[in-house]
This record gives structure tokens, sequence and C-alpha cells, in this order.
């Protein structure tokens, strides 16, 4: 059966976590649209008041990130059934898995740089964070399926030596 999945290119596994992949990187770019990132207000220190917080940079960084993956993904999924690419696929989901760590700490990122007031405000916050730790663990499956030890490969490796 191992055998049959690993020639049949577009397998329905591949295609799930591609399917995934592609709905993430989806989200990513319309996330700030969706979730107003443009109308959130945070409190100024000095002044008390609720001002516009200033999430441009996070804009770009999610929609950049997204087209990123969408990409990649589309890319892993289009030369599923090609062999010759499959060195490639793997530099690929490795840069998603990548992605995914930059996205759990661009939160971090941007507040050390003084690039956005973004620890304050929850929704881009918490979006980036989540979509960061989603894209890691389905990255990290997909990887472990297609470039993984096969079940064969580790019962070669595990089985006791004959005794003479």
């Amino acid at each position: 059966m191992k055998e049959y999945e690993a020639s049949e290119g577009l397998s329905t596994s591949r295609l799930v976590y591609g399917v995934l992949g592609i709905i993430g990187g989806i989200w990513l770019v319309v996330a700030p649209f969706a979730l107003g990132y443009s109308n959130l207000k945070v409190l100024n220190p000095a002044t008390k008041k609720q001002v516009p917080a200033d999430l441009s940079a996070v804009t770009v960084s999610d929609i950049i990130l997204g087209l990123i993956i969408l990409a990649l993904t589309g890319f892993a999924l289009a030369t599923a059934s090609n062999p010759a690419t499959a060195k490639l696929r793997q530099y690929a989901n490795i840069a998603v898995i990548a992605a995914g760590l930059y996205l759990l700490a661009a939160p971090y990122l941007f507040d050390i740089f003084k690039a956005a007031e973004y620890l304050a405000v929850d929704k881009p916050n918490t979006n980036d964070q989540l979509m960061g730790l989603l894209t890691i663990i389905i990255a990290g499956f997909a990887y472990q399926k297609e470039f993984g030890r096969k079940e064969e490969e580790i019962v070669e490796v595990y089985q006791p030596a004959p005794r003479v």
C-alpha cells in the first residue's frame, strides 16, 4: 500500500495539507481587512486616551506572508506528481514551517523594534500567533508524511540482528 501511495503523486493527505495551506494563506491576506486592523485603538500612556493603532507594518507583514504561503503551497501541490522536484518541495515545506515560526514571533519582534503597537491589540496578535501555530503543525505533518522515514525503513533499522 505504501508503494502505491508513493507513486500516485497527489495523495489525499497531500491534497488536504495543501488545501489547508492555501486556506491559511488566503486568510492571512484577508485577515487585516476582515478583522479591521485599521480601526483598532490603543491607550496612549501619555494622554490616557484611545488613539488609532498604527498597524500598517503588521498588515503588510500578514499580506506578504499569506502570499508566500500561498505560493509555496501551490508549488508543492502543482509538483506533487513530479519526483524530480521532491527536493524543492522539501525546501518549500521547510520555508512554510519557518513562516509559521515568524508568525509566532511577529508580535514580539514588532514590539521590540517599535514597528507597531502590536502586543496591546488582541486581534492581530492572537490571529498571527494562532495562524503561526496552525501553520507549523500542518506543515510539520505534511513534511513528516512526505519526507519522514517510511514504516518499512523503521522496521529494518530496529530489527534485532540474528543470533548465530
